[in-house]
């Protein structure tokens, strides 16, 4: 049994774990936090946010199934774009070790948390979920889109290849940069309270 296979670790990731370890994830990143963000932290955290944002302007949910956009590069990319972020944030603080520690653990919550959510999108939209799945890779992107017309044939609906602002706003896109600047912020006043009191 492999770790990309194991029972206890599905069970360990189910549920509302990816929001534990969130909370977890950014107490350490405080706590660890020795210099202000750096610029090249910064951008690559607003990349993700960024990310997060575009992708929820495409995302119907079970009502549609969403090929258009950054989902004919990646099926998940709004946990990519959380993950960029997380990587943004500890580069930035050159917090390599946690870097490196987020990567491994977001890589296995993901794992299980997107092979459960797999399962069920084939009773919504049963074959051509599965054709998609043949054709866009689960979270790595891909650097060619498939083509237009191959992708028409998974969902000939227009409406999904054009990004929507209001379902952004419906499915609280904004949420993402408010993360995005209450991480960058918060690490940046721990900081200055370090140096003010002299831990640092």
């Amino acid at each position: 049994m492999t770790l990309l296979n194991n029972e206890g670790l599905r069970v360990f990731f189910s549920g509302r774990r990816r929001f534990q370890l969130a909370w977890i994830f950014a107490i350490l990143l405080f706590v660890f936090a020795d210099y202000y963000p750096s610029l090249p932290g910064i951008l690559m955290c607003f990349v993700g946010a960024t990310l997060r944002f575009y992708s929820s302007g495409f995302l119907r949910k079970e009502a549609k199934l969403a090929v258009g956009g950054p989902y004919a590069y990646t099926r998940n990319p709004l946990y990519l774009g959380t993950f960029i972020m997380a990587l943004g944030a500890t580069i930035s603080v050159g917090a390599i070790w946690l870097s490196l520690a987020m990567a491994f653990v977001f890589f296995l919550n993901y794992h299980y948390v997107i092979e459960h959510e797999e399962g069920k999108l084939p009773s919504y939209f049963g074959s051509s979920y599965l054709k998609y799945c043949e054709m866009v890779p689960r979270f790595i992107p891909q650097f060619k889109r498939p083509a237009k017309e191959e992708l028409m044939k998974i969902n000939s609906d227009p409406v999904v290849y054009s990004f929507s602002y209001s379902l952004a706003k419906k499915n609280k896109a904004f949420e993402a940069y408010v993360s995005f600047v209450g991480i960058i912020c918060g690490m940046a006043l721990l900081v200055y309270i370090k140096k003010s009191i002299g831990l640092q």
